[in-house]
């Protein structure tokens, strides 16, 4: 699949002028797109019990923007009007491996930041209404025709329509619309107000990237912390001087445990590459026991050889997120929130085996010259991280 910025900027140009920064439509950023996966197909994936779904309905039998979530039934889908619904169905990269080409165009931003592919559903008039989504997304139609109409700036404090299940914002009032046609597609950073509309039977792909909140990392780098035994000093006052008021904690107090907490930061330094890359490679609850049912039997170095030898072929398990890095002694490799190092020699190899999304027999030949790299990928196969196309 072409890559979309080829034929307006450059990625680098894209990332500098637009990411994260203001919205673009491209016209044609893959041309003569078709979808790959029909309606009926989303809502027998809608159906399934593992497999997160929603069903938004704009005027629904229990009220305004009645949302029913998955897994849907056929009950569901016989009240249904002939306008003014959506349905909507997550991480279908993941359930349906064959549709990760789709994010071959995308690869230029960092693996760790993908979320997923989200497709959306909608007779005509259907919408989810006006809203933010804390993350960047790219809106590719996929099918029929969706008008999208944006606002310029974003909104960080939004005020909601109350008594729903859905975050519609109150007021909104757009400065740009477009209507998007198959291959389209429009690129919206964090907080920009966007309300899309169907005008006919229409699918829209929605490619999310994920970013942690500022809690959500601090939370992770106390207890990597207390993992590892680190920043146990205690606070400290030898500056203490007399206060008039004996239960006040006074601005100075506050001075130095700020202080603290910047020093204990500092000296975090060495651990906080691996503190966001178990973050953002922890499974997404929806999908934990999908990727679990691939764990197997622990597997020997000799196991992995005959099997290579007879041409058998590894997969990377799609519902499970991994990330590597380099540091003193090596590397890391991450998957699931879990760290497997690796020496010096091994680190030549994380790549392979954290972005490819097969291993074969050639692949084989090189990884296992290195001892801690083959460590690694032997938990990797026991874990379901990776696991075999063939059965013996």
């Amino acid at each position: 699949m072409s890559n979309f910025c080829n034929t307006l900027l450059s990625q680098q140009d894209f990332l500098e002028q637009y990411w994260q920064k203001k919205p673009l439509l491209i016209r044609q950023a893959l041309a003569d797109f078709e979808s790959p996966i029909s309606p009926d197909e989303l809502a027998g994936l809608a159906c399934e019990e593992e497999i997160e779904s929603r069903l938004i309905e704009e005027h629904g039998v229990k009220g305004q923007w009645q949302v029913t979530r998955g897994a849907l039934k056929e009950e569901d889908f016989a009240r249904l009007p002939e306008t003014h619904w959506t349905m909507l169905v997550q991480d279908v990269d993941k359930h349906l491996p064959e549709l990760q080409t789709l994010l071959d165009p995308f690869r230029f931003i960092p693996d760790w930041r993908r979320d997923d592919l989200m497709i959306s559903y909608a007779p005509k008039f259907g919408s989810v209404g006006p809203h933010t989504d804390s993350y960047d997304v790219f809106l590719l139609q996929a099918m029929g025709t969706r008008q999208w109409q944006i606002m310029d700036q974003p909104i960080h404090k939004a005020v909601l329509i109350d008594g729903i299940d859905l975050q519609i914002l109150k007021e909104f009032e757009a400065d740009q619309t477009w209507e998007l046609q198959p291959g389209d597609m429009l690129y919206l950073p964090p907080h920009i107000a966007h309300h899309g509309v169907a005008l006919d039977e229409c699918m829209t792909f929605s490619f999310g990237f994920r970013a942690p909140k500022k809690v959500e990392l601090l939370d992770s780098l106390v207890n990597t912390l207390l993992e590892k035994s680190l920043a146990n000093d205690l606070y400290a006052d030898p500056s203490l001087t007399l206060n008039q008021y004996k239960a006040e904690i006074d601005s100075q107090a506050v001075a130095r445990v700020k202080q603290l907490l910047h020093q204990t930061i500092d000296e975090a330094d060495p651990v906080l590459a691996s503190v966001l890359a178990k973050f953002v490679t922890e499974s997404k609850p929806s999908l934990v026991n999908l990727a679990s049912e691939y764990a197997t039997e622990p597997m020997t170095f000799e196991d992995i050889n005959r099997l290579f030898e007879r041409g058998e072929q590894l997969q990377r398990n799609v519902y499970y997120r991994f990330a590597w890095l380099k540091n003193a002694s090596g590397g890391e490799l991450f998957m699931a929130g879990e760290a497997h190092a690796v020496d010096e020699a091994g680190v030549a190899f994380l790549a392979l085996m954290t972005e490819r999304d097969f291993l074969e027999q050639d692949d084989w030949l090189a990884l296992k010259q290195s001892k801690s790299a083959v460590n690694v990928l032997l938990d990797l196969i026991s874990e379901g991280g990776w696991f075999w196309l063939i059965d013996e």
